[in-house]
């Protein structure tokens, strides 16, 4: 369990007790008491401790809790009632995010990194997608994308007049903004 202590304003020795463990478990589905694995999944076990003046005052356990917020002109962490400056907020915050990363097994690791790859991949693969679609969309009399606000009257217009006014079928738009966004994502590759 590592910890990280300091001095509250009252002058109390405050001291925040932390441990994080990641793995890959095996994601189950229970379907009437038949139990079928379907994959992996990460499970997070941990425990966040706050100590004030060598006495156990508080603990959380979920990490989607370890985060500084504002709170009442000062920060703290969400989880738990302690509250600190902005300096120590700043110190608290790189150790809990450090507990965490340093709990995480090797497996956790590299699947995190597959699936940033896969979401890279999946992103590049979108903005292709929209930059081809771009030139077949319908567009301006002079050739060029429409912009959001153009699109926006445009489907208005061919609703009311094929659809007159209710539902039904209207054609995607690529808008001059979707198509920069896509080429934008496509330069940072």
């Amino acid at each position: 369990m590592e910890s990280i202590t300091w001095t509250g304003s009252k002058g109390n020795t405050i001291e925040l007790k932390a441990e994080c463990k990641t793995t890959m478990i095996d994601k189950t589905a229970d379907l009437d008491g038949d139990i079928f694995i379907t994959g992996k999944e990460p499970f997070t076990k941990a425990n966040l401790e706050l100590w004030v003046d060598g006495k156990k005052v508080d603990s959380c356990w979920n990490t989607a809790f370890w985060k500084i917020i504002d709170s009442q002109g000062m920060k703290k962490v969400w989880g738990l009632a302690v509250g600190m400056s902005t300096e120590q907020a700043e110190k608290v915050e790189k150790f809990l995010q450090a507990v965490i990363e340093d709990g995480k097994d090797d497996e956790v690791q590299e699947n995190e990194a597959k699936e940033a790859t896969d979401k890279r991949a999946n992103d590049v693969k979108t903005a292709q997608t929209t930059i081809d679609k771009a030139e077949k969309t319908h567009k301006n009399a002079d050739g060029t994308l429409m912009t959001r606000a153009q699109a926006n009257e445009w489907t208005i217009r061919y609703n009311n007049i094929h659809n007159e006014g209710g539902e039904g079928y209207v054609p995607e738009v690529i808008t001059q903004e979707m198509y920069d966004a896509a080429k934008a994502a496509l330069d940072a590759e």
